[in-house]
């Protein structure tokens, strides 16, 4: 008789034993993960809406810098979201196309030394949001100026060597603490100059009037200053208009450089 009931026993401890594993196999299932912090450029990278932007072919853009009371760029700037390729159209008809390293000019600006300078820089000022993260970049996320930036998070960028055209270039870039868009960005210019003569005079750049265009935020104006890291932003050298901001298809499908065209 006792055969029986011990079988019985051993049968209701399995069921019992069966019925607790699924449930300790969700409790596994369902721990929460860590929450894994983001970097400072992954913050701006989403607050600028970087996935939405790259889904796009390209971005097209009026351009109008003063600087000192003086025009020195007025164009028509077509760029690929990934930047690899452009086409600058100056008001009196001059044009660059930028294809990747390599720049290409009208004949009229053979001559003009400063042609590869305009051929990347506004149009990178223009992208930074979307090149945080480019090969090369080099982030201090913990860098501090001696400024009070109650306001903003700061960090340092800088580049690998052989990174573009100019990689001993650096940013100081500044970010909103609440809304995570770039506010400013302090920088030096190493092109024709040595990193000694750029780091005397660094400047900065103030992004502001956002405006949306197909859910991506971009600054219409942009204002120069100059920089220090003692000060921040100092004197006021200069102003951006950006207008007409639109993205378009087919740029690269329509991307030709004219045969008669000069390479710089």
């Amino acid at each position: 008789m006792k055969k029986p009931l011990i079988t019985l026993f051993a049968s209701l401890l399995l069921i019992v034993s069966c019925k607790k594993d699924p449930a300790k196999t969700k409790q596994i299932e369902e721990k929460p993960q860590p929450v894994v912090e983001k970097t400072f450029a992954q913050k701006i990278e989403v607050a600028h809406k970087k996935d939405a932007f790259l889904a796009k072919e390209a971005i097209q853009f009026d351009a109008f810098i003063e600087f000192g009371g003086n025009e020195v760029f007025n164009a028509n700037v077509t760029v690929s979201t990934t930047s690899d390729i452009a086409k600058i159209t100056y008001k009196n008809g001059d044009e660059i196309y930028v294809n990747k390293e390599n720049i290409f000019v009208s004949p009229s600006l053979e001559a003009n030394p400063g042609v590869r300078f305009h051929a990347y820089t506004w149009s990178y000022f223009f992208l930074f949001p979307y090149k945080l993260s480019d090969n090369g970049t080099i982030w201090n996320d913990a860098f501090k100026t001696k400024e009070a930036t109650q306001n903003y998070d700061t960090a340092k960028l800088s580049f690998e060597a052989n990174t573009g055209d100019a990689p001993d270039d650096w940013y100081v870039v500044y970010k909103d603490k609440k809304t995570d868009l770039l506010e400013d960005v302090a920088y030096i210019v190493t092109v024709n100059k040595s990193t000694e003569a750029a780091e005397a005079d660094p400047h900065a750049i103030k992004y502001i009037d956002y405006t949306d265009v197909d859910g991506v935020p971009f600054a219409a104006n942009w204002e120069f200053y100059g920089w220090s890291i003692d000060k921040g932003l100092t004197d006021k050298i200069g102003f951006a208009k950006i207008t007409n901001i639109k993205f378009v298809e087919g740029f690269r499908k329509d991307f030709a450089i004219p045969e008669n065209y000069i390479k710089k």
